[in-house]
């Protein structure tokens, strides 16, 4: 199955107009600008406030996932305390990545747009 050139940046968190140049340089911290093409990705302040609709769209779906799993294959076994205390302990190690695809989405997303 072939992956389209967009969905792979997206998932290898690269510049949306170029689809080459990686928008992160750390952790948590992003380029300013693409180091392919220049692409300035906070086109203007307050553009990534969109970015938080992405992360809670990203993050209610795996957590909806999780609560389902813990539902099923841990709270027979451990009780519903440990159960939810696994599922919160899952989800404070996926934060940052779920701001780092919640901003890459975002930014694709509106590409297109003028600034």
């Amino acid at each position: 199955m072939r992956i389209s050139p967009r969905l792979r940046a997206i998932l290898k968190q690269r510049c949306p107009l170029c689809l080459k140049g990686q928008m992160f340089d750390g952790r948590l911290r992003m380029n300013p600008r693409c180091p392919v093409c220049g692409h300035r990705f906070e086109r203007e302040q307050g553009f990534f406030q969109g970015a938080m609709y992405v992360s809670w769209v990203l993050g209610v779906s795996y957590l909806a996932v999780l609560g389902v799993l813990a539902q099923l294959l841990l709270v027979p076994h451990i009780g519903i305390a440990w159960a939810v205390a696994c599922v919160v302990a899952v989800h404070v190690i996926c934060i940052p990545m779920v701001f780092r695809y919640s901003r890459v989405i975002w930014a694709h997303l509106n590409v297109r747009t003028k600034p």
